[in-house]
């Protein structure tokens, strides 16, 4: 397995060099310190593997990385970074990548993860996986459906127009319970006000659309 390694810190590249060479079928053929050298490194080595740092000077690895893909399209680049944030997560799995490791990483996850990249198989950094599955079920999971029986009836009755008062002596309920369901409504919907509660119950088939004179089936 012939290898680069591509960070801006020497010490780094040179640890991450010493250990995966202990294998006996593992080669690192070129270390660079940015993207641009990483880019002409690849070109020159024709690696079966580049390892890339995500933040660099000149350029960042996810930028070479998008511009080594477009010209070879079956590249295989493991990204190291240190950053697992989910917006460095989005733009490291935007970029086509074969891989993700966390720079913390233990020497045999390492190898494993190249190994794995050379198999052909996408790797993930176990917390990076993790944070991948929240937000693939937070995309699933249908906000309204998380409301419990006595929020959908205050939704209901706020979409109706009703004010805080009406709603507690409709529902037999405090004004100031009233006010926590309310609040609870627009935290799980994500909604800013009483507009923005009703906008969302129109745009998702909850009232009719004619006045709001009228909540369909669903609530």
């Amino acid at each position: 397995m012939r290898i680069i390694i591509v960070d801006d810190h020497t010490l780094l590249r040179s640890g991450l060099a010493a250990m995966v060479e202990m294998e006996n079928d593992i080669e690192v053929v070129g270390q660079a310190s940015n993207g641009r050298e990483a880019i002409e490194l690849f070109e020159r080595e024709l690696p079966d593997i580049a390892v890339m740092d995500v933040t660099m000077p000149e350029m960042g690895g996810i930028e070479a990385s998008k511009i080594i893909l477009k010209a070879h399209p079956d590249a295989k680049i493991l990204i190291m970074t240190q950053h697992e944030e989910q917006q460095f997560l989005e733009a490291i799995l935007d970029a086509d990548v074969s891989g993700c490791i966390g720079k913390r990483a233990a020497g045999e996850e390492f190898v494993a993860a190249l190994r794995a990249v050379e198999r052909g198989e996408f790797y993930l950094h176990p917390a990076m996986a993790r944070m991948v599955a929240r937000r693939a079920k937070k995309r699933i999971i249908d906000p309204y459906d998380t409301l419990t029986p006595r929020e959908k009836e205050v939704l209901q009755a706020v979409v109706q127009g009703m004010k805080n008062s009406q709603i507690a002596r409709t529902l037999n309920l405090s004004v100031k319970t009233v006010e926590w369901h309310r609040a609870n409504l627009m935290n799980k919907l994500d909604c800013h006000g009483v507009a923005d509660l009703v906008r969302y119950a129109m745009e998702h088939g909850l009232v009719d659309q004619d006045g709001c004179d009228g909540p369909i089936d669903r609530i």
